[in-house]
């Protein structure tokens, strides 16, 4: 009866709570790229670099911001089973709806004349080209993880860290791409007047990437690229690994809301719900995301 009456409760709370707190979060991000990758269904990997990969397994801390390896497959179990595929569609609007600013200025009124204030700078901005995804169908992933978890080195980091308030979760799709770095449109139509005003920008440009970003830059026709490629988003399998008494699916949140509901449900209704036997030691469920 007592723990009826405190799940009725906790319902009654989330069915309250949950609206008001989606009144407060739901404000826009400022994150055009971020949002451009989720709306496909991959989390920004942030800072980009190549150190996550398809098949491997993940803790992901509560935020989904922070992701540290648990393990990876070897590369004979990767071995014609990754299927790499170019998207069009999303290289056009990712370069067009996905362009950000990054946390680097150039000085530009110090350096170009006309009617630019001498104190005038501008952040560079960054757009993602080349896309290229790595993929791995679900069954076969699948057997990538009972292999895992045959090593103790894996599972039992798993189990350690299936209660420690985050996600543990399999890599089955990589978002790869190249940077491309500009100005904003109408700074360069201010300056880029003539051909030696362009080459200059363009210089400006790379050597704030260099110093600032610690990246190398490759100029192609008149455009400035980053020296490599990057990943830039992951999706997890839909499902990730649930603890043996967990009621609920793990299911990564896309959204602040999702991680606020998330954590009703596992932190205050699973708690009190009556424990659920034949439950592996950990188990990772199958089905899809919501």
């Amino acid at each position: 009866m007592r723990k009826t009456m405190m799940l009725a409760l906790a319902m009654v709370t989330m069915a309250v709570a949950i609206p008001a707190v989606a009144h407060f979060i739901a404000k826009p991000a400022n994150d055009p790229l971020g949002d451009t990758l989720r709306g496909y269904g991959f989390v920004p990997i942030n800072p980009p670099s190549n150190l996550m990969s398809v098949g491997s397994l993940y803790y992901v801390d509560a935020a989904v911001k922070d992701f540290k390896a648990i393990c990876h497959p070897t590369k004979a179990d990767l071995d014609g089973v990754v299927v790499t595929s170019r998207s069009w569609e999303m290289e056009e609007n990712l370069e067009r709806d996905g362009r950000y600013a990054a946390d680097m200025k150039i000085d530009i009124g110090s350096s170009f004349g006309g009617g630019l204030d001498q104190s005038y700078a501008q952040k560079v901005h960054v757009s993602l080209t080349a896309i290229v995804l790595e993929e791995i169908p679900l069954g076969t992933n699948w057997m990538i993880f009972a292999k895992l978890m045959e090593k103790p080195e894996c599972s039992e980091v798993a189990k350690q860290y299936i209660r420690a308030g985050g996600y543990v979760c399999q890599g089955q799709k990589i978002l790869q791409a190249t940077a491309e770095y500009k100005l904003d449109r109408d700074t360069q139509s201010k300056i880029a007047t003539n051909a030696k005003a362009a080459d200059d920008l363009r210089a400006l440009v790379k050597h704030a990437v260099e110093t600032q970003g610690d990246q190398s830059v490759v100029e192609r026709d008149g455009r400035l690229f980053a020296g490599a490629a990057l990943n830039y988003g992951v999706s997890m399998n839909p499902v990730c690994l649930a603890p043996p008494d967990g009621r609920f699916e793990r299911v990564l949140p896309q959204t602040r809301l999702g991680r606020v509901i998330n954590f009703v449900l596992f932190n205050v209704i699973e708690p009190i719900l009556p424990t659920k036997g034949g439950r592996s030691e950990v188990a990772q469920n199958s089905g899809g995301a919501t």
